[in-house]
């Protein structure tokens, strides 16, 4: 059974090394705050998705051409197990702890897009979790082709008008789909915005020591983020701790920041230090 540290020196390691795939990481995460939650029935859910998915592709008979790659992600986690947005649309803590994403089968997009290519990589094959502005997407590639699907729109493939409208139904009108709009993200920049996704929840309903604690898992993930420093100061002084809040904005200005943020950071520590004396 794991601890509340073994989580956080199994997700350190992880953040330094990797070594273990997205679902686990975004399980354990899941399980920070519960850590006697056993996640070995979450495992074998996992394991039966990619076995249900890769009998509906019938990866025995040879390659699989990526439509039919997503159409078998889409008919077995969409439609026979019903995974998918629910009403929250991403407003609710619970649909970015994948261990409850799997309870309830609704999930934002960040949870639902490492659920689906966590599906596809057990199966071999090529998928890249790719963000744009409001969406976490996947995008696979089988056979020289490459194709891009939405989990939060059940799994559907989507062609560029499709993201273009995703793209101004977050950021207006204006909002264009650029050559490079489509970031790929490394695994552990997936599991970071899942995990910044959900702190923004616990900031909203104001539960600031519980939104502490999991900035707190994300610098052992990502010590050399300087932004998620520069939030930990920020919460540090709403929360009244002081001097932690001072270390935190050094280590942001010691990481490099922008001119701007370096000099707003700097006004504020000499405000906070004063507190100190």
């Amino acid at each position: 059974m794991n601890t509340a540290g073994d989580i956080v020196e199994q997700l350190a390691h992880y953040g330094a090394e990797g070594g273990m795939s997205i679902a686990e990481a975004a399980l354990l995460a899941g399980a920070f705050d519960r850590p006697a939650l056993p996640l070995d029935r979450y495992r074998r859910h996992l394991d039966k998705l990619s076995t249900k998915v890769g009998d509906y592709a019938r990866i025995n008979d040879g390659p699989v051409p990526v439509a039919v790659m997503i159409d078998a992600l889409r008919q077995v986690l969409a439609r026979h197990y019903g995974y998918g947005g629910g009403e929250s649309n991403g407003t609710d803590e619970d649909s970015y702890d994948l261990t409850r994403v799997i309870d309830s089968r609704i999930g934002c997009s960040d949870a639902l897009a490492i659920l689906y290519a966590a599906t596809a990589r057990a199966l071999g094959w090529d998928a890249e979790i790719i963000y744009i502005p409001g969406r976490m997407l996947i995008r696979l590639e089988g056979l020289g082709e490459r194709l891009v699907a939405d989990p939060l729109g059940d799994g559907r493939t989507l062609e560029p008008a499709d993201i273009r409208a995703i793209l101004k139904a977050f950021d207006g009108n204006e909002a264009e789909l650029t050559p490079d709009g489509l970031k790929v993200l490394s695994d552990k920049e997936a599991l970071l915005r899942l995990l910044a996704g959900r702190k923004s929840v616990l900031l909203r309903a104001k539960r600031l020591e519980d939104a502490s604690k999991l900035l707190e898992l994300a610098l052992r993930i990502a010590p050399e983020e300087p932004t998620l420093w520069r939030e930990c100061g920020l919460l540090n002084a709403r929360l009244d701790r002081i001097q932690a809040a001072v270390e935190a904005l050094e280590e942001y200005l010691r990481l490099g920041a922008g001119e701007s943020a370096r000099y707003n950071t700097t006004i504020l520590l000499q405000e906070l230090r004063t507190r100190l004396t």
